[in-house]
């Protein structure tokens, strides 16, 4: 209760009467919001939610049939829009030499 109460403020606005309200995230200290959620990636958040509304079966997130739902896309915590990397021999090399590198030192 602690944390979630840090979460929200009395509302400046005259006609919401004083309630409370959500604070803006980006004014929340980071400590403040790990204590209340784990995931701090958007991708990872949305996998938390999905798991949620799925009563906690990670199968069901994969079954969903809820098309309409705007998170559906992005259920498996990966981002279908994003184009995989494909990389270049020429990469792969450069990229292989400096792990090489890295873990030598």
């Amino acid at each position: 209760m602690m944390a979630q109460h840090k979460l929200l403020e009395k509302s400046p606005y005259q006609a919401d009467g004083g309630e409370l309200i959500g604070c803006r995230p980006n004014e929340v200290p980071p400590q403040t919001l790990s204590q209340k959620f784990r995931a701090q990636n958007p991708l990872k958040a949305i996998r938390e939610k999905c798991i949620d509304c799925c009563c906690g079966d990670t199968s069901e997130v994969r079954k969903c049939i809820a098309v309409d739902c705007d998170l559906w896309p992005f259920r498996m915590g990966k981002n279908p829009f994003r184009k995989k990397r494909e990389l270049s021999s020429e990469e792969k090399r450069e990229r292989a030499e400096r792990l090489r590198t890295e873990a030598a030192t």
